[in-house]
């Protein structure tokens, strides 16, 4: 009879265990499969009223269904690296570092398109949330194709390669969210080609421009409708944004020539809006302000006292002297004998044809129209769909979405 009473209660013992080791697996899994996906693509040079000039596509289906913003204002200067560089770090050029696609550092030397992470002085996104034990996933997206500071991303795609398609890219992000559970990157981010290339050879208003932005529209569509298709919508919010805009250029300001022929030795590091000048004698920098200041479309700083507002103060990267100039001039060092035809790196406070796009779809958003946002909210609006906390050094702030 005893014997019988302990078989009985320990088998009861053993079901109750069973019943709750099988609750807390499908409740994990449940928990599991209820954390949110965000999707991040950029499209690059896409200017904030291109997509008003598509009528089908994925453009057209997120102002109908999901969040558009009246546009995403870059910093300064709007180039693609820099300003790829603060949606990922939710900081301004001068506090991570990347002031222009290619610039100057007076310790180590030219940075030119380089992949090399430890050129980036703030955290990026990607590596905040895998030292949390989060997945991330990037292709392209500037400043992931090495590691920061031995902080490895889950799924990279590296070396950068500009003829990989959008269709490649569709491919790979819909096999990142076909993962299993603890598998799956929780944030994915990608560069498209956008409308920038063609812009940049014909001009910002050219029909090549729209026609170019259908291909990348009709394949945005084709992401959506493969998320949808597979049922994951209710996991996954996707932002879509764009590096900076475009504006019409055709006259050409030549800084080398100038100061070469007022025998003013430097180092030039010079953007298509802004010119670093690093004096090879400070004693040459008043005759150098000087001359510069003779050029009726230029504005020229002394590199120590540009104005705060933008937040392009590096101590080694930020020149003796700073020009700047806007649209439609450009500097350049050379005569080039097929000049672009349309460029951007514009200050967006002056040039509002420097403004980007964001649209946003999926988990947490509504249908909502939302004014002019910035790119220092990217990396706070993608903690918040993560439910992460902000970090106190990001000066952005998320975006309402829902």
């Amino acid at each position: 009879m005893e014997i019988e009473k302990f078989s009985s209660r320990h088998l009861l013992k053993i079901r109750l265990k069973t019943l709750y080791i099988i609750f807390f697996f499908f409740f994990s899994l449940l928990t599991h499969a209820e954390e949110n996906v965000v999707v991040v693509i950029s499209m690059d040079g896409v200017r904030h009223d291109y997509p008003n000039l598509l009528s089908e596509g994925g453009f057209n289906l997120i102002s109908e269904k999901g969040s558009v913003a009246s546009s995403l204002v870059p910093v300064y200067q709007s180039s693609t690296f820099p300003t790829h560089v603060t949606m990922a770090t939710g900081v301004t050029p001068d506090k991570h570092g990347i002031l222009h696609n290619g610039f100057f550092d007076r310790n180590r030397g030219f940075y030119s398109y380089s992949p090399d992470a430890s050129w980036i002085e703030s955290e990026p996104i990607w590596s905040l949330l895998e030292r949390q034990g989060i997945k991330t996933a990037t292709y392209f997206w500037v400043g992931s194709e090495s590691d920061w500071k031995g902080t490895k991303i889950s799924y990279s795609k590296a070396p950068f390669n500009g003829r990989i398609s959008e269709k490649d890219k569709t491919k790979q992000i819909l096999d990142w969210l076909d993962l299993g559970p603890k598998e799956r990157p929780r944030l994915i981010m990608t560069w498209w080609h956008g409308s920038d290339s063609i812009a940049h050879q014909s001009g910002s208003t050219n029909t090549k421009v729209i026609n170019q932005l259908k291909k990348q529209d009709k394949e945005l569509l084709n992401l959506i409708t493969e998320i949808e298709r597979r049922g994951y919508w209710e996991n996954v919010t996707l932002i879509v944004v764009s590096d900076h805009g475009m504006s019409d250029v055709e006259n050409y300001i030549n800084i080398k020539e100038i100061l070469k022929n007022n025998s003013i030795d430097s180092t030039l590091s010079i953007g298509p809006a802004i010119g670093h000048i690093f004096l090879d004698d400070l004693t040459d920098k008043e005759l150098a302000i000087s001359v510069l200041k003779k050029e009726s479309n230029l504005i020229v700083w002394d590199g120590s006292q540009l104005p705060s507002n933008y937040n392009m103060f590096h101590p080694a990267r930020t020149g003796d002297i700073v020009v700047e100039t806007n649209a439609p001039n450009m500097l350049v060092t050379r005569k080039n004998s097929n000049p672009p035809k349309g460029m951007h790196g514009y200050n967006p406070i002056i040039n509002k044809e420097m403004d980007g796009i964001f649209f946003a779809y999926g988990n947490r958003v509504s249908v909502n129209q939302i004014d002019k946002v910035s790119q220092l909210d990217i990396a706070p609006t993608i903690l918040n769909l993560l439910d992460l906390e902000t970090p106190s050094y990001m000066t952005g702030q998320s975006i309402e979405l829902d």
